[in-house]
């Protein structure tokens, strides 16, 4: 079994003229009750042979100052970014890193359990070569949790896992907690200080189920708490239109009590909206339209639900949102619910409030788009608030994939670092290329944003005008 480790690579530049080139989390309460994952950072996410990305490409979160596998005294935070901000042209592979990375969490969750029922393994190869459409696919992330560094993978293609591996580096140095060869669990071998019934859990493992999600279902002492950083730790969000009106019912889940509301209150104001206040009132449903419900729920979901599944999801239907408004000429109170608001402000509290759930818990927080329906300044914001220790005291990451190079240094000002800034890039073979503004020389006086666009970097589209043009005056001739 492989596992590669990325060259140091050397600085890069171009030429501007040259031509150079989702699971769903089960959406919780932004206030209250909330089980944080413990003091958890993500060092990197590496992938290999998933979509675009043949070969291995890797997102780290740690600061060029460190150069060791154990920081000094093991703080580890002056040393782990807060913020990745992914950039590239349409259709270069930035959703794609981010797809492999919720594959990852969902394999980790799911394999053991949701996808008992499967003969295969999901797989997503590159298809451009013929050669990689039977190879396996890699995933691997280091990361802290409770102040030990871990590294965990997992190497899979359609007929089932292909390897897997944990080490810890309690000391600084590596030490093995599991390590599987094959697709068979007897090749499964475990280190000396992995505690638990490892042999007799051994045996429940498929050739399609990881251990790690196995041995979480057993209740592992030592790896249940891995797993729930996968399951709990990471959480993905999406911004795009046709999933606003999931977002909407996350929304009505989330302010479901004062504290929540409060938030809410809050982040509306800061965001300019024009919104007052937020309420929540209670509809009474009919029979008739209980009865709808429950026949829905069993259309979609095959089979009736368990009562009180059915219950608790139609206790926040009968709950309607409504926002204050002050109409501008009578000076009146007016109330909309969440249906008729904009998709800005959906967008914002879609964002808003997990995150703040986030910066309180801890944790790592995706979000593929982060700029749709939302003003720069709101998403420089955003990004501000997970960089500002005071808020984010939990110290979550926040991983998005935006074409707001605004946040590169411009109107906003200088709001990404460099090592926080990260660019994919699709070459003349359809294969994604991952790589970090730090990888250039960038002076002080540069304007990052400028620079970008004019191409000195990658990753922006190469368009010919004149082609398209000729070619649509042509057609209309």
């Amino acid at each position: 079994m492989r596992r590669l480790r990325s060259p140091r690579r050397s600085k890069r530049t171009y030429n501007a003229l040259s031509g150079v080139n989702r699971s769903k989390t089960v959406p919780q309460e932004a206030e209250g009750a909330v089980e944080a994952p413990g003091e958890v950072m993500l060092l990197s996410f590496a992938v290999r042979n998933h979509r675009s990305i043949r070969d291995r490409a890797e997102l780290t979160l740690t600061t060029t100052r460190l150069r060791t596998a154990r920081p000094p005294e093991d703080d580890w935070k002056p040393f782990v970014t807060r913020v990745a901000a992914i950039y590239g042209a349409n259709a270069s592979g930035k959703s794609t890193l981010i797809h492999a990375l919720e594959f990852m969490r969902a394999a980790v969750q799911n394999s053991a359990t949701a996808w008992g029922h499967r003969e295969d393994f999901p797989h997503y190869p590159f298809l451009l070569e013929d050669s990689f459409a039977g190879r396996a696919s890699e995933y691997e992330a280091d990361f802290v949790h409770g102040g030990v560094r871990y590294s965990y993978g997992f190497e899979s293609d359609a007929s089932g896992v292909r390897g897997e591996w944990l080490f810890s580096y309690p000391e600084g140095r590596r030490r093995k907690l599991f390590e599987r060869e094959a697709r068979e669990p007897e090749s499964i071998t475990f280190g000396r200080t992995l505690g638990g019934e490892n042999s007799t859990m051994r045996k429940l493992v498929r050739p399609n189920a990881l251990y790690l999600s196995v041995a979480a279902n057993s209740n592992h002492p030592t790896l249940t708490p891995l797993w729930r950083y996968f399951v709990r730790g990471v959480e993905f969000v999406l911004l795009d239109e046709a999933d606003k009106s999931a977002r909407v019912e996350r929304v009505k889940q989330w302010l479901t009590n004062e504290a929540a509301l409060a938030t809410a209150v809050s982040i509306l104001a800061f965001a300019d909206l024009g919104i007052e206040g937020v309420a929540i009132e209670e509809k009474e449903l009919d029979q008739d339209s209980e009865k709808r419900f429950v026949s829905a729920m069993e259309t979609l979901y095959g089979e009736p639900r368990p009562p009180e599944y059915s219950a608790r999801v139609m206790e926040t239907q009968s709950k309607v949102l409504t926002f204050a408004h002050t109409s501008g000429a009578e000076g009146a109170t007016k109330r909309l619910d969440i249906d008729r608001e904009s998709s800005g402000t959906v967008s914002w509290l879609a964002l808003a409030m997990p995150a703040v759930r986030a910066m309180r818990a801890g944790g790592v927080f995706v979000v593929d788009e982060i700029d749709a329906s939302l003003h720069p300044r709101l998403t420089a914001a955003l990004i501000q608030l997970f960089k500002d220790e005071q808020v984010n005291a939990a110290g979550a990451q926040l991983i998005f994939t935006s074409h707001d190079t605004t946040l590169l240094g411009g109107l906003v000002g200088d709001v990404l670092a460099h090592e926080e800034t990260w660019f994919v890039e699709k070459n003349a073979s359809g294969v994604s290329e991952v790589y970090s503004l730090a990888e250039f020389p960038v002076r002080a006086d540069h304007n990052v944003e400028r620079r970008y666009l004019g191409g000195r970097y990658g990753a922006v589209p190469v368009l010919s005008y004149e082609r398209l043009r000729d070619a649509l005056t042509h057609r209309a001739s």
